[in-house]
């Protein structure tokens, strides 16, 4: 029959392009992590050298409870966002603050660590954040990513 006849084409096209691009996609986050430890790493060595003091004791991480819906007064579900704080720069308490909002992925610590707007910081004696996107790394709704919950997961709520 017809439909037989185009099982085997469905798991060769499933084979071809599934499985790829799980593959790709765990290869991709081991890179990550790969890379953030050679980065905490090469940061480590340059602040021991420099200051004789670990910048991680810094960095803190916290969560608040944000709603996950900010357009309806009625509902009261919210989730865990994680964000993480730098003070090393921040001339208090009228220094500027400086926003780091994390895109479709999980954020770390090395996000208030290293890169222009860190040396921006501290050349202006600012505050660094870190905010976790909804929905992506640990900042996902008590309810897990059911179909039903995709709504909140939006521009307009972010």
């Amino acid at each position: 029959t017809f439909l037989s006849s185009l099982f085997p084409a469905c798991s060769f096209f499933f084979l071809l392009f599934e499985m790829p691009g799980r593959i790709l996609r765990q290869i991709k986050e081991r890179v990550r992590d790969v890379q953030l430890q050679k980065a905490k790493q090469q940061l480590l060595l340059l602040s021991r050298a420099a200051t004789g003091r670990q910048p991680f004791h810094r960095v803190k991480e916290g969560r608040i409870q944000q709603q996950l819906d900010h357009f309806n007064r009625r509902a009261v579900g919210t989730f865990p966002q994680r964000f993480f704080v730098n003070e090393a720069f921040w001339q208090s308490p009228d220094g500027p603050v400086f926003l780091f909002i994390g895109g479709e992925g999980p954020i770390f610590e090395f996000d208030v660590l290293a890169g222009h707007h860190v040396d921006m910081a501290e050349e202006h004696g600012a505050l660094l954040l870190a905010l976790e996107h909804r929905f992506y790394g640990d900042s996902i709704n008590p309810d897990g990513l059911k179909a039903e919950n995709l709504a909140d997961l939006s521009s307009q709520q972010a």
